[in-house]
């Protein structure tokens, strides 16, 4: 375990975690606003062996499983990407499975990341992005302490178009 809130644990993926993880990428409810597209076991067993290869802490992204802590049940991942050329910025992201939407799960996984990312390494700051259509994932990042700090058109290329993406920030703060 890496970190763990009432209802969840966020912990390194295991083998295990194949299945569910294919599952929750490859619905195309949950990937509408992602831009993994089509996800297929081979994607998630080099995900999962890239995982494996990375600690918390280190330049570039770490994904976390997020498990169920009444079921044991995977529910799906939150995300840290420590910036390799300035490490005091990082940035988050995260996935819920669609049978574990509207429970508040994705906001508790987001609070706790963010808790988890300040506590343990030198961050100033930590971002995150989400398309201005993903209106849940925009109320996630607000409950949460972020706020809207700008909005950036053409930013992405997203299934055969360009798309757009609004930019939250949260700062630590300061003592």
């Amino acid at each position: 375990m890496i970190f763990s809130t009432a209802r969840l644990i966020a912990r390194r993926f295991q083998p295990g975690d194949l299945e569910p993880f294919v599952a929750m990428r490859s619905d195309p409810e949950v990937a509408r606003y992602q831009g993994w597209g089509d996800y297929t076991h081979d994607h998630g067993r080099l995900f999962l062996a890239e995982m494996a290869e990375r600690a918390p802490g280190q330049a570039g992204w770490f994904q976390f499983a997020l498990i169920d802590k009444a079921t044991g049940r995977f529910i799906g991942d939150c995300g840290l990407d420590i910036h390799a050329c300035d490490p005091e910025q990082g940035r988050i992201g995260y996935t819920v499975a669609r049978p574990f939407w509207n429970r508040g799960l994705a906001t508790e996984a987001v609070a706790a990341l963010t808790a988890y990312a300040f506590a343990n390494h030198a961050l100033g700051c930590i971002s995150a992005s989400t398309d201005p259509g993903n209106a849940a994932s925009g109320r996630v990042l607000e409950k949460t302490g972020y706020t809207l700090r700008g909005r950036f058109r053409d930013s992405c290329w997203y299934d055969g178009e360009w798309g757009e993406d609004l930019l939250y920030l949260i700062e630590r703060a300061r003592s």
